[in-house]
């Protein structure tokens, strides 16, 4: 029994999809589009600038600032390789050249329609805000050059009360909004990131405003964090969406960083509990949190990998 390459095959597919299940949507994804031209649902691609361009499956190739912002940042903590300090400097000056500032405010607009959101372009996105916001703070820090700061600090502006990715809850704390308007306002892994980076922002800048923000969005988080437990596992918003795996991976790594910057026991809580989740075997995973999509690919690839162990007893009997 235990020599049965059907049995190990069994074994392989679980402990693969323990450990790799977001590297292997990712991986997906890429394979997808590489052999039909269009991903399950997005992946990236860069262009002959080096600048990251997003390839969609309805929406085809788009500029998304969000992950040019996010590439730059990456690129930041990098930035003693020559390389990354170059690609640095460059995505930075493209968020720059595809800004657009009205009344001390500087957005970063998406050029693109979101049809399943309802979002039309220009619309503008909290997060990709905040990680600009964040990319120009880290020019500044590299280059000492004070518009760079002004950049930042006009960029913090869009998150502030009264502006249209700003949601002031009953208590007067707030809520930073991912996506803007009424259909998808309260996005877990967008507020908990956008937290981050106005803390990273204030303690590069010391910018007061930076801190204030930080300290209205914490409470915030905290007056709407237990709404987004599921039986152990995240919601990705409040419409009821449940996180992917890749997802509630973020939430717990977000949850336990901020807990770090500022410690409280809901934050503790919810990053014990969804980590001993997330640590459940896979296959019981799938019972407490039956998502469709997820159980198909599951049972597709374990059917691949037995499949696969029986052509080996095919191939070396045993006995032979």
């Amino acid at each position: 029994m235990l020599s049965d390459p059907r049995l190990w095959a069994v074994v392989a597919h679980a402990l693969i999809w323990q450990v790799a299940e977001p590297k292997m949507q990712a991986w997906g994804e890429r394979a997808v589009a590489l052999l039909s031209g269009r991903p399950l649902n997005q992946t990236r691609r860069f262009d002959e600038r080096g600048i990251p361009i997003q390839l969609y499956r309805d929406l085809g190739l788009q500029y998304n600032p969000l992950f040019v912002a996010a590439q730059a940042n990456r690129d930041y903590q990098r930035r003693k390789d020559p390389a990354r300090r170059a690609s640095f400097l460059k995505l930075t000056d493209w968020l720059l050249e595809h800004s657009e500032v009205e009344e001390g405010r500087l957005w970063l607009p998406y050029r693109f329609d979101l049809p399943r959101l309802g979002l039309r372009a220009p619309w503008c996105s909290a997060l990709a805000q905040a990680r600009s916001m964040l990319a120009f703070a880290r020019r500044y820090e590299l280059t000492a050059q004070d518009d760079w700061l002004q950049n930042s600090v006009m960029a913090m502006r869009t998150l502030a009360p009264g502006s249209s990715l700003t949601r002031r809850l009953p208590d007067g704390s707030l809520w930073f909004q991912e996506y803007p308007g009424e259909g998808q306002p309260f996005v877990l892994n967008g507020m908990l990131a956008i937290l981050l980076c106005l803390w990273d922002t204030y303690k590069i800048t010391g910018q007061e405003e930076a801190h204030r923000l930080f300290e209205a969005g914490y409470a915030g988080l905290l007056a709407r964090l237990g709404e987004f437990d599921y039986r152990g596992f995240s919601y990705y918003d409040l419409n009821g969406g449940i996180a992917s795996r890749n997802y509630h991976q973020k939430h717990i790594s977000y949850l336990r960083r901020l807990n770090r910057i500022k410690p409280h026991p809901e934050l503790k809580k919810y990053t014990v509990r969804w980590q001993a989740h997330d640590l459940l075997p896979v296959g019981l995973q799938l019972f407490y949190n039956p998502r469709p999509k997820r159980i198909a690919a599951f049972l597709l690839s374990l059917t691949g990998c037995v499949g696969f162990g029986w052509l080996l007893t095919l191939l070396f009997p045993r006995g032979t």
